[in-house]
């Protein structure tokens, strides 16, 4: 019974694996946050890809040091604002969007301008 046979796990194949390790240095982050940064420029600093990854890291800076700490833009609603997605598509909630008397259907089609800094989205009529 305490022979092996050929279907065991190599310890190696564990090695092998990649480990994301966590980007977490309070030392740091409170630094960050008494300097007063807002949310964008701590992700950047801390290469921080998403968000939630930071509102973790001031979770546990909260826990550790006791102390309530706010970083503007950390929880703003973002479904009013478009992005841009990893493939470089322009996502717009037009739902969201206060167009005034501009009626839009599927299958509307758009002119782009950029001038000056700003892309300018003209509807084309049929």
């Amino acid at each position: 019974m305490g022979a092996k046979d050929g279907n065991t796990t190599d310890v190696q194949d564990r090695k092998t694996k990649k480990k994301t390790e966590s980007k977490f240095d309070p030392q740091v982050l409170r630094q960050m946050v008494k300097d007063g940064l807002n949310a964008a420029e701590i992700m950047i600093r801390l290469q921080l890809k998403t968000r939630q990854t930071l509102k973790q890291h001031i979770a546990k800076l909260i826990q550790i040091d006791r102390q309530l700490y706010e970083v503007k833009g950390l929880y703003l609603k973002d479904s009013k604002r478009p992005r841009i997605n990893q493939f470089g598509f322009l996502k717009i909630n037009m739902k969201v969007q206060d167009l005034g008397d501009l009626k839009i259907e599927e299958g509307d089609q758009f002119n782009v301008e950029v001038l000056d800094g700003k892309i300018i989205l003209t509807k084309l009529i049929p």
